[in-house]
């Protein structure tokens, strides 16, 4: 009796452990605070060695006589190699995987969300997803926000045969219409050294970065980088309209100086943020870019 309770619980304890699990919380704004538990098992890959009855195949090269009409109405005779497939029984040694336990995992995921204006009307779906012991976040919804995990606390401990993971993440919705239509490049250009980028309408600047990429680009030889980097805010001048916007940059105080020749000029705006993005995938984009061919 002893032996089958031990084998009883034994048998719960495999089934209540997968190798992964995953767990879903849908934040609707009312609360700003979630909790979830997660169990998994961590398990490594090896490999046996089998031998299998099988079939193989090998070529064959043999000898054939073809004969056709010659000149004078006689045949004429050749030998030609001919190769064919032949199929023969034989063993192979493969290699099988199988998983060895190493441990069990649990894990207390803490969600705490940042408050959002009123009249906001969220609807995001966090996923929790623990694999072996590798815990991962990730999110889908209404695609109305950016949905970002400003901040990440992760405690663990090992108790004997299993790991307990403590993990507490900052939640921060951004609206993503605003920076989504101002995305939109629509047209690049350059005067007197000034490039300009007509984009959207930029509604809050801090959320967008700028990076600007200048290249001497002969069209006989290698290019030649001059510039590449990311552009801080003193360096690029916003004219805002309703309906659109002006990003202006001064290349010669970049301390670049366009010479004769031909150059390219690429200009990338992208979301600029804090932490890490869980629904990306949602977003076509979160950049844009545009390449200027300059020739003076």
């Amino acid at each position: 009796m002893k032996l089958l309770t031990a084998i009883s619980v034994l048998m719960f304890a495999l089934s209540a452990f997968a190798t992964s699990q995953t767990k879903t919380f849908f934040y609707d704004g009312t609360q700003d605070t979630a909790m979830m538990s997660l169990r998994a098992e961590k398990t490594h890959t090896e490999y046996r060695y089998e031998q299998r009855y099988t079939t193989c195949y090998r070529q064959e090269t043999y000898w054939q006589t073809i004969c056709r009409p010659g000149p004078q109405g006689q045949h004429v005779c050749t030998q030609t190699p001919v190769t064919r497939t032949v199929s023969y029984p034989c063993w192979q040694t493969v290699s099988v995987p199988y998983e060895v336990h190493d441990y069990f995992v649990e894990a207390t995921v803490d969600l705490s969300f940042a408050k959002i204006a009123e009249g906001l009307t969220p609807g995001e779906t966090i996923k929790a997803t623990l694999d072996g012991d590798r815990l991962s976040l990730s999110a889908v919804g209404s695609k109305k926000f950016f949905v970002m995990q400003t901040k990440q606390d992760i405690q663990t401990q090992m108790t004997g045969g299993l790991k307990l993971i403590d993990a507490s993440y900052g939640i921060e919705l951004v609206e993503a219409a605003s920076i989504v239509k101002a995305l939109e490049v629509t047209n690049i250009g350059i005067k007197n050294d000034v490039l300009n980028i007509k984009m959207g309408p930029i509604a809050v600047r801090d959320h967008l970065g700028f990076s600007l990429d200048i290249k001497k680009n002969p069209v006989l030889g290698s290019s030649t980088t001059l510039f590449d980097r990311e552009l801080s805010a003193n360096e690029i001048m916003i004219n805002s309209q309703e309906t659109s916007s002006d990003a202006q940059i001064n290349i010669n105080k970049l301390g670049v100086e366009l010479g004769s020749g031909r150059h390219t000029l690429t200009a990338k705006i992208f979301f600029k943020h804090a932490g890490e993005l869980l629904n990306g995938r949602q977003f076509e984009t979160t950049s844009a870019s545009r390449t200027l061919i300059y020739k003076r």
